[in-house]
């Protein structure tokens, strides 16, 4: 998590220096429900659990007319994991040990489109990066992409804004683990403070 809010300062501060009219830098939270399923039915197949689901990111707007922007950053996600499998096995109820810390990085880049004052839409790709190993389901790591519908408000200098969305990871996976994957889904919001330049 330390090299990831580092990279986003360091961000924020090459932004900053190169500023131009037209600009926003925004931080964000965000909470989600998230759900590890299979691309495929599979009998017997152990099921996974993904609890407490948080991200915080760092964004760059850019406009590029009156109604649409550009937007670029990074998104760092954790969340704990619990695979259910057999009621007999371990303490885990697993045969094997997993971790149960998921963690990710992400660089999301999306188009917004205002519509009016306060509403937006905005769906683009995301690049993912599973940090986290040995989580026992399959590797996030890959290009995904997110859409939702969200409500900014501004003043002079700053914007505030709720952005509820959907995120589905590993569509096109980076390596290939055979006919059968996991994708991870999101439901959630994300809070942001934006500051205008």
């Amino acid at each position: 998590m330390k090299n990831a809010l580092l990279l986003s300062f360091i961000l924020l501060i090459s932004f900053s220096v190169t500023a131009q009219s037209g600009l926003e830098v925004r931080g964000y939270f965000g909470v989600s429900g998230a759900m590890a399923n299979w691309n495929e039915d599979l009998d017997g197949a152990s099921s996974v659990d993904i609890e407490s689901f948080r991200e915080v990111g760092i964004l760059i707007f850019k406009n590029v007319s009156e109604r649409f922007s550009l937007s670029g950053g990074l998104n760092y996600s954790f969340a704990k994991v619990k695979i259910s499998s057999c009621p007999l096995c371990n303490e885990t109820g697993l045969p094997y040990p997993y971790n149960q810390d998921f963690k990710m990085l992400s660089i999301p880049v999306y188009a917004e489109y205002a519509l009016g004052k306060i509403f937006y839409a905005a769906a683009g790709p995301i690049l993912d990066f599973q940090l986290s190993e040995e989580n026992n389901f399959s590797d996030q790591s890959g290009m995904g992409f997110l859409a939702g519908l969200g409500a900014k408000v501004k003043t002079e200098q700053f914007a505030f804004s709720i952005f509820p969305n959907y995120k589905r990871h590993n569509v096109i996976p980076f390596e290939k683990e055979g006919n059968y994957k996991q994708i991870l889904q999101e439901l959630g919001v994300q809070f942001g403070v934006g500051y205008l330049f």
